[in-house]
């Protein structure tokens, strides 16, 4: 069954017509439904898909007619966001979205560090990257659509609450990412560098305020590590 974000969604509402262009082109010429069909929407205020069956369907309009409620039971019990490095590619960043919405990490914060490569992102290109979340989030069932922030001036020196992790290529003075309890925090924090590394001064700064973990001797892409760590974070 199809799952559509919608914003407007009002678990009173049992009856609803979609004139959204880009809904109604993705449901009629991508999916091609037929009056029937059954589809469910949801939106980040109700934890609950909503099911519909359409009634008719129309060039610019379709109506759906509500039969069903079910309970979204795919959320983690605990806030996970990944606050990783200006990366050099926009394709990285549409990867780390993309799968890190699937796994279920709920905000992503990109920022610019020391060694981060100039990388200019555009109001469309944030669109375009809004809407990778959005589909991610209704193929993998989530029940939220994550929050991405892409921000030149964060301040390491003032780090988000709750328990904050950084990774580092060197084993010195580091943790191992099973020594963390999960279940001990509300909100888990990841930050990831660039492809060149955390600076030694930005080292300093993290080494103050977060618990600073080794992955061992392979070296990780600063688009696979958030992945790889946070589904490991999720499911332990």
């Amino acid at each position: 069954m199809q799952r559509i974000y919608f914003p407007e969604l009002n678990t009173q509402d049992d009856n609803i017509t979609i004139s959204d262009i880009e809904i109604v082109h993705q449901l009629t010429k991508v999916l091609r439904i037929r009056v029937g069909d059954e589809i469910s929407l949801f939106n980040w205020d109700i934890n609950k898909d909503i099911i519909f069956t359409v009634t008719e369907l129309g060039k610019r309009e379709i109506s759906i007619k509500k039969i069903s409620e079910q309970e979204n039971t795919s959320e983690i019990d605990f806030e996970l966001s990944l606050y990783n490095a200006m990366p050099n590619k926009l394709e990285k960043i549409e990867y780390i979205i993309q799968k890190g919405t699937e796994i279920g990490f709920t905000k992503f914060h990109f920022f610019r560090t020391d060694r981060s490569q100039k990388l200019v992102i555009s109001d469309n290109k944030k669109v375009r990257l809004e809407k990778i979340i959005t589909e991610a989030a209704e193929q993998s069932g989530r029940a939220i659509i994550p929050q991405i922030i892409i921000s030149d001036d964060f301040d390491i020196n003032n780090l988000p609450d709750w328990k904050n992790i950084f990774f580092h290529t060197q084993n010195e003075n580091s943790q191992d990412l099973r020594s963390i309890e999960k279940r001990s925090w509300e909100k888990i924090n990841l930050f990831v560098g660039p492809e060149g590394g955390w600076s030694e001064s930005e080292v300093q700064i993290l080494e103050q305020n977060t618990s600073r973990i080794h992955l061992g001797n392979r070296i990780l892409r600063t688009e696979t590590t958030g992945i790889v760590t946070g589904f490991y974070i999720i499911q332990a």
